[in-house]
């Protein structure tokens, strides 16, 4: 080990003091030259085992990233859902609080399918003879908006609904201020009444309204219940719509009142009829 040591340090010392040229550079390079076949060779029989290691190890790295989007995506896709049913819960929630006293109502009813038929505007839903319902009875989305009546077409578990804005739908109605509105110079003038009811060109509004009494935009549409002595097919005070616009020419002796409906029937989901009141 000495003499290998002191004859390292000789050949070092040697190279060193040779500069760029020498016997031992010489030696070098020849060395070099004689073992690049050798390299050429090692390095083409190891390029095939390291090309396979980067793709194995490519493949790792993307088979993480896809499995890493699939937990992204199925964590989005439950966070969405959670957020629908909470809307959904709470919707359901508001709908069972707001039930009347006095009024007796079937289960809450699904909204199963509109009936395609022309120049009419109906729906069917999901409770029926079994739970109660009959021809004729009203419709109610959330706590008091009336969106339309029951048909004859009822069976056991299904009825048909003739919406507010068919053709063939009335309904004696008042038209009153919003609860915190204010009240106009006119507040001295008779309350309106009148017949909710769809003209020819397909527009709601109400008829026969005095053109003495008050109406202003904005003004709900609410179903009177009465007509004198006789009681209506509608209870007192549901919410039909609200007041679009109002106008009346000299020559009138009407009105011409249009009207927003209030329940649309694109919106509604879950509804119920009002069995009695």
């Amino acid at each position: 080990m000495v003499a290998l040591c002191l004859a390292a340090l000789l050949l070092f010392s040697v190279y060193v003091r040779e500069g760029g040229s020498g016997p031992l550079h010489t030696v070098q390079l020849g060395a070099y030259e004689m073992l690049t076949p050798v390299r050429e060779v090692a390095g083409a029989a190891i390029s095939p085992v390291s090309s396979a290691a980067d793709s194995v190890s490519a493949a790792l790295d993307t088979s993480e990233e896809q499995r890493l989007r699939s937990e992204l995506s199925e964590a989005r896709d439950q966070a969405s859902l959670a957020s629908s049913l909470e809307e959904e819960n709470e919707r359901l929630r508001q709908m069972l609080e707001g039930e009347r006293g006095g009024y007796e109502y079937s289960p809450l009813a699904r909204v199963l399918s509109p009936v395609g038929e022309q120049f009419t505007e109906r729906m069917v839903i999901g409770v029926g003879a079994a739970d109660g319902v009959e021809s004729g009875q009203p419709v109610v989305l959330g706590e008091r908006t009336l969106i339309g009546r029951t048909t004859d077409q009822i069976t056991e578990d299904t009825a048909e609904i003739r919406l507010v804005n068919d053709p063939n739908f009335a309904a004696g109605v008042r038209i009153v201020p919003p609860a915190d509105g204010e009240q106009s110079e006119d507040s001295e003038a008779p309350s309106a009444e009148g017949l909710l009811r769809t003209d020819w060109r397909g527009d709601l509004g109400v008829e026969y309204v005095s053109r003495d009494a008050r109406v202003e935009e904005g003004d709900y549409v609410v179903t009177s219940g009465r007509a004198g002595e006789f009681a209506l097919l509608f209870p007192p005070d549901l919410l039909l719509g609200t007041v679009s616009s109002a106008r009346s020419e000299d020559i009138d002796q009407y009105q011409q009142v249009e009207v927003d409906v209030a329940g649309r029937p694109d919106d509604a989901q879950q509804v119920r009829v009002i069995l009695d009141w």
